[in-house]
């Protein structure tokens, strides 16, 4: 019964930091949206969350509301750069390779904010938002808010599950996920202990980058 009502608290808190705009506000648009991304496993299925993240991108993009996408996360829980694995997908449904922007860097939801961030700011992007599922777009806001981030510059765009449902079925298909493979490769639980990767969530292990380069999904499988 306790864990029941820690995990209603813990919903309730999240949510109320994620805003949903109504039918009737105007939508925006954007220089770029982020997309964080997610583990991926070769098992043939794709996970809820894959297929929220992966229409939220594109109806963003085939609606006009950004003309670019930072696609964000390495290869943090499997051998696969959850960055590359997101663009393979969203080419395939026929968003150009030279609009979708890779960032190979995050292992943490607050990293994808921060690395991408700096890719925004470093080549002129003015207006950014954080494009996910509600309950991620949540616990960024929370975490930042709780750990002293300062998220002002960036807006966030919780999916809309009406939108979403219109595709999703559309992203049942085969990739070719070997060109996002790293051969290289340890897990993150096996590189960092719990309370090392508790700093990460809640950002505490990011530092800015000495270098930030543009890299574009044209060079995947150029590793």
């Amino acid at each position: 019964m306790k864990r029941a009502i820690s995990i209603f608290f813990l919903l309730t808190s999240v949510l109320s930091y994620t805003n949903v705009a109504t039918a009737k506000e105007p939508a925006e648009t954007y220089d770029a949206v982020i997309i964080p991304g997610f583990p991926f496993e070769p098992d043939g299925k794709m996970s809820a969350i894959y297929r929220m993240r992966l229409a939220w991108a594109y109806e963003l993009y085939v609606q006009g509301r950004t003309a670019h996408i930072i696609l964000s996360g390495g290869a943090v829980h499997t051998p696969y750069v959850e960055a590359e694995i997101f663009a393979l997908y969203l080419i395939k449904m026929g968003v150009p390779a030279d609009v979708l922007i890779l960032e190979r860097n995050a292992e943490h939801s607050m990293e994808n904010v921060f690395y991408s961030m700096e890719i925004a700011k470093k080549y002129g992007f003015e207006k950014v938002a954080v494009a996910t599922d509600m309950w991620q777009a949540g616990m960024i806001q929370m975490i930042g808010h709780l750990h002293g981030h300062n998220l002002s510059d960036v807006d966030f765009l919780p999916a809309k599950f009406s939108i979403v449902n219109r595709y999703w079925k559309s992203f049942e298909f085969e990739i070719d996920h070997g060109l996002a493979f790293r051969s290289e490769f340890t897990p993150l639980v096996e590189r960092k202990d719990k309370d090392t990767r508790k700093l990460g969530t809640h950002g505490h292990l990011w530092k800015p980058s000495e270098c930030v380069e543009l890299s574009f999904a044209t060079e995947i499988g150029n590793h």
